[in-house]
């Protein structure tokens, strides 16, 4: 059902859940696919990897593993069964007969996602008492003065009200899990439901879910795998088997973990959520509109955009573009055109460690002179604080500055060849890799958190790919953080470990970073193995590594 949107409709408890998953994991690079030169796709080619290719390969490789996984676990009960807590997911899962799910719909429908519409998640059912939205917006529930004194026109205004979907949020950039594969034709849909919030993305075969705790009160995340029939043919699943309708039914095998079964490994949900806290929190990056990387309705009124730069309306019909009335994540194309990000903007905790500041980074790079915009965007001093901030390792990386990171070239080549496909005109396993959308340039990526920088010290290499895991704060009882980034902590025997562990094939099991992470190019590569068996370091890079350990990327910044 579409309706118009109340701040006060929603319980922050619930809703925010559908930020947990979205706000936080370093993303890595693309996954297996061809790379795509400006101005023309070459269909895939599963022969054809190349050493370009190895770092983006790997991540499929990952998941393939982790779809073998799943047709083990698949034959018996998952094994947070065995620990106490009273969610819809151990309801669903911990019984006798575990439920047959074999497509994205069967889990929607098991888990009250969809009453039927294709609008998904028509009315949630919201406890309002436990409410507690900014006094501020609660009754006039308008973002105008987010937008900066030069704003001539107000942002809800613009919306019709009539046309903002109440259970769908849509993203077309992400610093999640999985986030790499985000894009404005392949973007992350969060759907919200009774209690339960699933988040989905084309590419890789795993949902997260996040829901209430009934027992013990705070969330519980889970994380669901699946397997495809494509998984056991030589050469795996193509594009074609990943980002299309294809990968969203027909699963062979499920399984389903915890964060507790997950907090070892580079999925690991309380790295984010836990981080330095006693309890997991639920996060929002952006607070205040323009909500930067949303979908978000056009506005109603004729005219020009009465805001400069790209929109998330112009993220919408990015997708549209590509992939026409296509549904997504079992959501109709229409219901994806009128979600907005003012749905989350007062139903998250205030005191959130990180925030992407979107007014002033808007501001700053499109300043109003009380006449007019900018005519082109100038530098965020306030995002580039926070950037530097993550290469000190005071805190996780932001989002990027901009709504849309995709190369424009990339993004029209990728979204021609998936209109090609629709028309009948190219076959599914010819697509090309549709997550190959992002600049070239080493440095933007580094931006986009897709690597670390190309100039960057063996040490600062270590901050930017290995500090968000291997640092003071996080859980120091499980294996993981026998490797420090400190690493004058270090001794012979583990430093040895480390190198064999970031020589390793991209594709192997237990590479360092991992597939999910940034990524470290081949002569950053060179250059760390080597540093770290001479073992001769700076004072300078003993001060950074050692602040950077105790700090942990915990915060939003520090003096």
């Amino acid at each position: 059902m579409v309706t118009a949107v109340n701040s006060k409709d929603y319980r922050i408890g619930v809703v925010a859940l559908a930020l947990c998953a979205v706000a936080c994991t370093e993303p890595a690079s693309r996954p297996e696919g061809v790379r795509v030169d400006a101005g023309t796709f070459v269909p895939f080619d599963a022969s054809a990897r190349s050493a370009a290719s190895a770092p983006a390969s790997a991540l499929r490789d990952a998941h393939i593993e982790l779809a073998a996984d799943a047709k083990v676990a698949a034959q018996g009960r998952p094994g947070f069964c065995s620990r106490p807590g009273g969610d819809a997911i151990r309801e669903l899962f911990c019984v006798d007969v575990p439920p047959d799910i074999r497509s994205l719909r069967d889990l929607t429908l098991l888990l009250g996602l969809t009453q039927g519409s294709p609008a998904v998640a028509s009315e949630p059912a919201y406890d309002l008492d436990a409410a507690t939205p900014d006094a501020a917006m609660a009754d006039a529930a308008t973002p105008d003065a987010a937008y900066g004194a030069g704003s001539d026109a107000s942002y809800t205004d613009s919306l019709d009200d009539s046309t903002i979907v109440d259970g769908v949020i849509v993203l077309g950039h992400s610093t999640a899990l999985s986030g790499h594969l985000v894009s404005p034709i392949n973007p992350r849909a969060i759907v919200l439901g009774p209690g339960t919030i699933m988040t989905f993305q084309r590419g890789v075969q795993q949902i997260e879910l996040v829901t209430s705790n009934r027992d013990r009160g705070g969330f519980a995340f889970f994380l669901l795998s699946f397997s495809q029939a494509c998984n056991d043919r030589d050469g795996g699943c193509t594009p074609g088997d990943l980002y299309t309708p294809r990968i969203e039914s027909n699963w062979t095998a499920v399984s389903i973990r915890d964060d507790e079964e997950l907090k070892n490994s580079s999925l690991d949900c309380r790295q984010c959520h836990q981080r330095g806290r006693e309890m997991p929190m639920l996060l929002m990056r952006e607070l205040q509109g323009p909500w930067t990387h949303f979908f978000e309705p056009a506005p109603i009124a004729a005219g020009e955009p009465f805001l400069p730069g790209v929109r998330g309306r112009d993220l919408v019909e990015d997708y549209l573009h590509a992939k026409g009335d296509e549904p997504y994540g079992g959501v109709a194309a229409d219901t994806l055109r009128h979600t907005v990000g003012f749905v989350l903007q007062n139903l998250v905790p205030r005191d959130q460690p990180l925030i992407f500041d979107s007014p002033a980074i808007e501001d700053e790079r499109f300043p109003y002179d009380g006449t007019r915009y900018a005519s082109a965007p100038l530098p965020s001093p306030t995002w580039l604080r926070g950037y530097e901030a993550f290469k000190r390792g005071e805190q996780l990386a932001l989002p990027y500055f901009d709504a849309r990171p995709a190369d424009p070239q990339k993004l029209a080549v990728v979204s021609e060849a998936y209109r090609q496909y629709r028309a009948g005109k190219l076959s599914a396993d010819a697509l090309p890799d549709l997550s190959d959308v992002f600049p070239d340039d080493p440095l933007v990526r580094a931006q986009i958190g897709l690597q670390t920088e190309p100039d960057a010290t063996p040490a600062q290499a270590l901050v930017q790919a290995c500090g968000s895991c291997h640092n003071d704060v996080l859980d120091q009882t499980i294996s993981r953080a026998r490797f420090n980034i400190d690493l004058k902590r270090m001794r012979r025997d583990e430093l040895d470990l480390a190198i064999e562990r970031i020589a390793r094939a991209p594709s192997a099991a237990g590479v360092m970073p991992p597939p999910e992470g940034r990524q470290l190019d081949a002569a950053g590569r060179a250059r760390l193995i080597s540093y770290l068996r001479d073992n001769q370091r700076s004072s300078d890079d003993d001060a950074l590594l050692t602040r950077a350990a105790e700090l942990g990327m915990s915060g939003g910044g520090v003096p």
